[in-house]
């Protein structure tokens, strides 16, 4: 069971997936940026960590997230387009954007193990099941030609 934790796939159309979702996080909070202002300026980026992660695992989830906190910060928290040093305000919203997107990370990284590893079981059930009847055809043969050649 410890192949559970291989259960993301391992082609490398992930890592341009993973962009494509950090980009239309960007298009998406750009577009809601006239609603929101300069309320939940990373929430976009948080549905695209964890949809990357849900999807094509741990890595390319982890380089979305860390991608996406100096792209939000700099687009979307005041003032806008600028690199300033960091106010308080600024440190809490990174702080809960780090600490809420590495929670919802863990649970969704123990929930797809435990999906894969039960996959894997079944798997296994299966196979293990389709060697018993095999070899129960095979002692019943026997037994069918031991009996033949008894006279």
């Amino acid at each position: 069971m410890k192949n559970a934790r291989a259960w993301a796939p391992r082609t490398p159309l992930r890592w341009p997936l993973a962009l494509g979702a950090l980009v239309a996080a960007v298009v998406v909070r750009g577009a809601l940026h006239d609603i929101l202002g300069p309320q939940y300026p990373l929430i976009t980026f948080t549905v695209a960590t964890l949809v990357v992660h849900f999807f094509l695992g741990l890595w390319p989830a982890l380089a979305v997230a860390l991608i996406s906190l100096p792209v939000g910060t700099f687009f979307f928290v005041p003032p806008y387009n600028e690199l300033t040093m960091p106010e308080p305000q600024d440190l809490y919203l990174i702080s809960y954007f780090v600490a809420s997107t590495a929670l919802f990370m863990v649970l969704i990284q123990y929930l797809r193990r435990a999906l894969y590893q039960s996959v894997l079981l079944a798997e296994i059930a299966e196979s293990r099941y389709l060697m018993l009847l095999d070899s129960e055809a095979d002692r019943l043969a026997a037994e069918s030609e031991m009996h033949e050649r008894q006279p």
